[in-house]
């Protein structure tokens, strides 16, 4: 059976969706299934990373200005059948999907938006939000399976593995793939202010960061801190922290099943809600938006937070319900599996 994944990386919209389609790709790939990515060549794309990973890729080049074109691009790469589509694209919708089913027979949308109709037979929207099961309501065709919540967050392999000790007083800096806005360099800045000892740090930046050079110099000053470039084993070092500063998004969903309690900087708009309903359970700290913060608020609250144990334990418990260890990529699979091969009731 063959997947076609649709999705993109850039320096503006970050790696998140290129990675957890890779997760998934990753999973589908162990259950014999032969997958597929078509990409646009932006500045910052992940391309050749996706290829390193062991997966064909269609490049698109140029500008799509819209869905119409970008199918037609699609289209024009293809050669054979597919079995699924899976596409992970805010500006791809309903008439890109109805135009790819004359070479895909079952199409999922991964999505987090909810503010656009979708042509598919799968819907994955691994956010939490009040009422959540209204939020795409005349958004999708009433066969259409909806996968909602972090029950089905895409989550590597990595993440089910066996638990290390936490280290106290051990920070993990994390703020994606591409940080546009440069929070790392305030997070150091804020390591650097920091009076409690002995601190100790790990950085996680990605291969695309614009201010990569900027960041390796300031780490080089500090002996505690560790930098990891697109490291492929976040979960170990989630493992290992006591606390996490970083953005949301699918992170919220590696810290929770990880029990890491996290002080969150939303970086995007579409991460607001879902940070903020977190923030109300208990489950994180939103410390606000990225252009609020400052290196000295950074320091203020790690050290804040870093002093207080036992509201970390409570944060961690509150992280651990949102995220069974049971659920996840394998969940998602299971379903997807029941469609493609006729199982599901509704097909």
């Amino acid at each position: 059976m063959k997947v076609l994944f649709r999705a993109d990386a850039s320096i503006r919209i970050g790696s998140g969706h290129i990675m957890r389609c890779l997760t998934l790709a990753k999973t589908l790939q162990q259950q014999g299934m032969s997958c597929h990515f078509v990409c646009r060549q932006t500045d910052g794309n992940l391309i050749d990373y996706v290829v390193e990973q062991g997966f064909v890729v269609f490049s698109l080049s140029g500008t799509a200005e819209d869905e119409v074109k970008d199918a037609k691009q699609t289209l024009a790469q293809l050669t054979q059948q597919y079995q699924l589509l899976v596409v992970d694209h805010y500006k791809l919708a309903k008439t890109y999907c109805l135009a790819l089913r004359q070479r895909c027979q079952q199409i999922m949308v991964i999505d987090d938006l909810a503010n656009r109709a979708h042509d598919c037979d799968i819907l994955l929207d691994q956010n939490l939000y009040p009422k959540l099961e209204q939020r795409y309501a005349g958004l999708l065709p009433k066969h259409c399976l909806q996968l909602l919540g972090p029950r089905y967050a895409l989550l590597r392999q990595e993440f089910y593995q066996s638990t290390e000790p936490r280290s106290d007083s051990h920070i993990l800096i994390g703020f994606g793939g591409s940080d546009e806005q440069n929070l790392t360099s305030l997070a150091i800045a804020a390591l650097q202010q920091l009076k409690l000892t002995p601190i100790t740090a790990d950085i996680v930046i990605g291969a695309n960061n614009p201010w990569r050079t900027e960041i390796e110099q300031q780490v080089a000053s500090l002996p505690n801190v560790k930098l990891h470039i697109q490291c492929n084993y976040m979960a170990t070092l989630m493992h290992k922290a006591r606390l996490m500063l970083g953005a949301g998004g699918a992170s919220h969903w590696e810290r929770c099943i990880c029990n890491l309690p996290g002080l969150v900087v939303t970086v995007a708009e579409n991460q607001q809600a879902t940070t903020a309903y977190l923030d109300h359970l208990g489950a994180c700290v939103w410390l606000g938006q990225a252009a609020e913060m400052s290196a000295q608020f950074f320091a203020e609250q790690l050290s804040y937070y870093l002093s207080q144990p036992a509201l970390l334990d409570e944060i961690s418990e509150k992280a651990a319900a949102v995220v069974p260890a049971n659920v996840g990529t394998p969940l998602v699979v299971q379903h997807i599996l029941q469609i493609i091969r006729g199982l599901d009731g509704n097909h």
